[in-house]
């Protein structure tokens, strides 16, 4: 009973950080989000904000960056590729036009491991898994693998 009530007591702690939050996160931003900007354009124009997305495109001295609400033309000499992530902090301007000031990027390349890397990393732990239980149809549920005889003969020194 004092387990549950415990139990309870943390879940109803963790719903309402939770809620504290997602009502606030924006007010603990160092810099205005693309969703901000999006509401609010002209309030914002002359202000550092911050834009993430993908490369749409890239030109000389700028490239495209389509975010979560639109396409921005960030004006930045730094090299990208199509298809990379970014996160940009710079100056909003007129035109949906960001002047970056710091950037971050991500090569597509490098998101695309990440998911070979977890494959790879799936198969190791499943046949770990697999050499030590096994799957008990009749009963439905996961056993350990019993020692083979090899294996005791092994351990007697035979």
């Amino acid at each position: 009973m004092r387990r549950a009530i415990i139990a309870v007591a943390l879940i109803c702690a963790f719903i309402v950080l939770a809620a504290y939050y997602q009502a606030n996160v924006t007010q603990h931003l160092d810099y205005p989000s693309e969703a901000q900007v999006s509401a609010n354009y002209a309030k914002y124009i002359g202000q550092n904000v911050e834009i993430s997305g993908v490369v749409a495109a890239t030109g000389v001295g700028s490239f495209q960056l389509n975010g979560v609400h639109g396409t921005y033309t960030i004006l930045s000499t730094t090299a990208v590729q199509r298809g990379d992530g970014v996160d940009v902090i710079g100056t909003l301007q007129p035109g949906q036009q960001v002047r970056s000031v710091a950037m971050n990027v991500s090569p597509q390349l490098l998101g695309e491991l990440v998911y070979v890397r977890s494959f790879v990393a799936f198969v190791v732990l499943a046949v770990l898994f697999f050499m030590s239980w096994r799957f008990d149809w009749r009963a439905f549920v996961i056993r350990p693998r019993e020692p083979s005889r090899d294996t005791h003969r092994e351990a007697r020194g035979e």
